[in-house]
Order: structure tokens, then sequence, then C-alpha cells
């Protein structure tokens, strides 16, 4: 198959259609909330054979995996013992907004816990011009510290990235080093305050160009997240039809029976789709807080047994 020749033009308005979806989506999503996958441990020049070269970056040093079967962090006791809850973070795009009402609902309050949205549409590590996410957590954590981050990037990122005055093309080795040295960087500002960290994989996308770039990514990601200590959620066995192929219907986690699970922009999902890729992590976050209130000498409250 022969694919046809892309220019810069062409190229920036295909990406710019993917941000427009992505906005109107966000939205939808705020207002649709109503199979098992993996949780893994953890002047503008353009960068290829004409450009510079990468720099090497010899790569970082393994950090202990962090977990919720880990040590648990006295600032973490600290907070649960005065306000017995525990209050999870999510960060990241419109995924992340969507992955933050999916939790929201999961933990709810009655049985101890907050669920602070981070997460902002329209924004990723190859975004940086426009926001700098690693200085936007910092700021968000000193007024709101939390014992357990979730993330969620990737849907803007499927493009090149500026930085230093070159535009490194996707996935090559320039924005490799870039993204990987921003995602570093964005763990280590996740974790200032004690807090366990998970990071959610996108789920397969309907256009099979998009998804490829996705996949990617996402292999990139899980590769990092290992190397960090950082649990993966892979999202795509959760999103998989039977055919292994995209699908809007997936089957109900309680009947089996398939629902809609999915927008019409083939890249974003609804309430209880979102809920579908957040159960494992839901789950593990129970656990840890049942852990944190018993270092912290605070009673479990009564649970509600429904989520919101």
């Amino acid at each position: 198959m022969i694919r046809p020749k892309w220019t810069p033009v062409a190229w920036l308005a295909d990406r710019m259609a993917v941000l427009v979806l992505g906005l109107i989506a966000g939205f939808l999503v705020g207002l649709s909330f109503a199979g098992d996958g993996r949780i893994l441990p953890a002047a503008t020049t353009v960068a290829s054979t004409d450009g510079p070269a990468p720099s090497p970056v010899p790569p970082a040093p393994p950090v202990a995996a962090q977990g919720v079967d880990g040590p648990i962090p006295p600032q973490v006791t600290a907070r649960m013992r005065r306000g017995g809850v525990l209050r999870v973070g999510v960060f990241g795009d419109s995924f992340g907004n969507g992955i933050w009402d999916a939790l929201y609902r999961q933990l709810p309050t009655s049985d101890g816990y907050e669920v602070l949205k981070f997460a902002k549409e329209a924004t990723g590590f190859t975004r940086y011009r426009t926001l700098d996410l690693e200085k936007r957590a910092y700021e968000q954590l000193a007024r709101d510290p939390v014992d357990a981050v979730v993330i969620s990037f990737g849907a803007n990122d499927a493009q090149a990235v500026y930085d230093d005055g070159h535009l490194y093309p996707l996935m090559g080795d320039g924005w490799k080093r870039v993204i990987g040295q921003r995602v570093d960087r964005f763990v280590a500002a996740a974790r200032s305050t004690g807090a366990v960290v998970y990071w959610v994989g996108l789920p397969v996308i309907r256009d099979p160009q998009l998804d490829a770039d996705m996949q990617a990514m996402d292999g990139f990601y899980e590769a990092h997240m290992r190397r960090l200590g950082v649990p993966f959620v892979d999202s795509r066995p959760l999103t998989l039809g039977a055919d292994g192929k995209y699908t809007a219907y997936l089957p109900d986690s309680k009947t089996g029976r398939p629902v809609l699970m999915r927008t019409g922009d083939g890249l974003h999902m609804i309430g209880i789709g979102y809920q579908r890729l957040t159960s494992g992590v839901a789950a593990d976050l129970r656990r840890y807080a049942a852990r944190v209130r018993q270092a912290a000498g605070r009673p479990a409250p009564t649970p509600t047994g429904e989520p919101r």
C-alpha cells in the first residue's frame, strides 16, 4: 500500500483536526458519565539525517519500585492521621479528565477518598511552549498534596516536538530524548508528596495510522514506567473487540452484554468506558488505603458498596 505524501500544511491540518475533536469529546465525556487489562510493574530546523544529531543521554538509574505494597511514606501516614481520607490526584489531557471522573465514582468520599482533578484538555509533553506540565504539577501539588497519582497523557502527543530550536519527528531519537526527559521529570514531580504513581495507557484508536502512532508511544511510555518503578495499565486489551479490532461496544462487566463505551470521534470513551480502564487501579488504591489507615490508626469508614 502506497501512502499519500504528507506536506507540512496537510500534517498540521490533520493534527489540528485531532485536537479539535479531542476538545469536543472532552465536553461530551463530561456529560456522558451517568475484560481484563494488565497493570504492569512498573529559526526552526527539522532534526533529520540532515540536521544535528541528538546529544546522547545516558540512561537514568532505575528507581526503586514504589507501589501499594511498598513502604508507606511518613507524609502519607500523617495526612491520613489528620484528615482520614486517601487523596488521589489525576493528571492528564482529555483522557485524564475521563480517568478522573471514573475514579471519582469508583472511590467515593463516603468511603474515605478524595479524588482531585489536575488534568487539562489539549495538553501534552510535546506542548511545553503552551504549558509546562512539570512546573504546573509542582504548583498544583504544593497547594494540594496527594497520596496517589494517576496519569494519562498521549492523546495530543502523536506529533513532532519542538525543543532547543529544532523540531524532532514523532518517535525519532530526538523526540524520545526530549519526551523521555520530560516524562521522567513529571513522574518525579508526581512523587514529590510521597504519592504512589500509576500510568494509564491509551486505548485502541479507530483510525489505523493514529492507532499505530499511539501504540508506539504507549510502548515508549511503558518502558519508561518500568524503569521508574511505576505500574503501567495496558488499556489496549480492555478496548479490543472479540475480533481483536476497534469497536465502540464492549462487554459490560456485570452482564457481559455489549454496551456503548466509545464516543463518536473514535478516540475517547464515555463514562462506563473509562471505568472499565480504571477498575484495577481503583482496587489497588482501596487496598493501599486500608494499609495507610491501619498505619495511621484510623478506623475504616463504613463502605457504601456502590460507586457514585
